[in-house]
């Protein structure tokens, strides 16, 4: 009768514990039959929630974080000018930094809705043929004024003219902008990002290399989470949002492809992905 009965008060206890928000509480299993089953059974339902709670206040603490620092310079440039602190002469000056900060705001909800779009598990690909040589091609020059007043060059170094594959264009897009943009921000001035694309017999193999501060290893295995940014980073990627490289793992998920990363300290970065072949259009009779 007592193994029953006690059991089912330890378990009486820790849901009550659980209904009342303490999700850190733990049932004391001590047997392997139903009872054990439905204690252990429980105490996991509890560490999820308690993961899940995790998550949210971090979730929020990050967003917070991240809205508050351009929000707080909007703000006090735009009183400083109203209450004539800066001259007008400087105006214009303190105006287009603003509109940066605004761009910044725009940036990060942006993302932050692609990512939740991307997350909901119903992501509907717009397949098609695409030239990836000339779309590499056409992200590299978006960030030529960056890449001219730091000194970075990018090494393009593609097995043909021309690699067409199918997939999801303005996704891979957004990946590819991802990974050279994340790329640029963590290469040191003067510095060469290299971009290979090798045609397979099936698929295309994409690399984005640099020669930048690397990945710490304790935190390769986290860069994908959302809003993560290692204390290295956090020193370099002033305007990040910790975003880009979650949008690019749901992406590629979508695309049921994999994507690796190869990094050490203080020698440089390498992501790598494939994407699946055109298929040659059969020849007519």
């Amino acid at each position: 009768r007592h193994t029953v009965i006690r059991p089912m008060k330890e378990i009486t206890k820790g849901a009550g514990e659980f209904a009342a928000g303490n999700l850190k509480y733990r049932i004391d299993v001590r047997h392997q039959d139903e009872m054990g089953y439905l204690a252990s059974t429980l105490n996991v339902m509890a560490e999820e929630l308690s993961n899940s709670e995790d998550y949210q206040k971090k979730f929020i603490s990050n967003v917070s974080h991240d809205f508050r620092s351009p929000l707080t310079s909007i703000k006090g440039y735009i009183n400083a000018i109203l209450d004539g602190v800066i001259p007008p002469e400087n105006q214009e000056h303190y105006l287009r930094i603003v509109v940066n900060e605004a761009d910044r705001l725009t940036s990060l909800t942006q993302s932050m809705l692609s990512l939740n779009s991307l997350s909901r598990g119903n992501l509907t690909l717009d397949l098609e043929d695409f030239d990836l040589c000339a779309l590499i091609r056409a992200v590299c020059e978006t960030f030529g004024g960056t890449c001219r007043t730091r000194g970075i060059s990018f090494d393009l170094i593609l097995s043909d003219a021309q690699v067409f594959v199918r997939a999801d264009r303005g996704k891979i897009q957004r990946v590819i902008y991802n990974l050279v943009d994340n790329a640029i921000k963590f290469s040191d001035d003067h510095s060469v990002i290299t971009i290979s694309v090798t045609a397979g017999r099936a698929k295309a193999a994409i690399s984005v290399k640099d020669t930048g501060c690397g990945i710490p290893k304790k935190d390769q295995s986290q860069i994908w989470t959302r809003f993560f940014k290692s204390d290295r980073s956090r020193g370099r990627d002033k305007q990040g949002t910790g975003l880009g490289l979650s949008i690019v793992k749901e992406i590629m998920t979508a695309h049921h492809e994999a994507i690796d990363v190869i990094s050490t300290e203080g020698v440089g970065t390498e992501f790598l992905f494939h994407l699946p072949l055109a298929k040659p259009e059969e020849e007519e009779p």
